[in-house]
């Protein structure tokens, strides 16, 4: 028995979104984050969408500050956990997927001050109910 022909319903095939969150900590807002025993609310994962890839970029090191936890609560560590910041260079791994379903906070929480490094978080993520219009080819 033959399965029904989808390839063309709705925009099953339609090419959707990817999109990153970028998160910059640095010396010139480095008084935004200095009470190293708080997590900071950075933004919002839009609804309907999927994280998938997540690390920080560490351009110098900083001794002072010396992990990152990116989290969707205060405390967590659902997008990255304990990111060494006294390394330069791409830092983190990421523990899994992770679905927005109706919208998630991003919380980040330094394990000290950062006083000289320069550090970028990003959030890779999929929106798969936001597409572009375009087709996907189908042989």
């Amino acid at each position: 028995m033959a399965h029904a022909n989808n390839t063309r319903s709705g925009n099953v095939h339609q090419k959707t979104t990817r999109s990153m969150m970028s998160i910059g900590i640095q010396s010139s807002n480095a008084a935004n984050f200095q009470d190293d025993s708080n997590n900071y609310l950075v933004g919002y994962l839009p609804a309907d969408a999927i994280v998938t890839d997540a690390y920080c970029f560490v351009a110098g090191t900083d001794a002072t500050a010396a992990t990152l936890t990116i989290g969707t609560a205060e405390g967590g560590s659902e997008i990255l956990g304990g990111v060494d910041l006294t390394a330069s260079g791409k830092q983190g791994t990421f523990p899994g997927a992770v679905a927005t379903d109706t919208g998630l906070p991003v919380y980040v929480a330094l394990g000290g001050k950062i006083t000289t490094a320069k550090v970028v978080v990003n959030i890779h993520y999929d929106e798969y109910l936001l597409t572009t219009g375009e087709l996907t080819l189908i042989d």
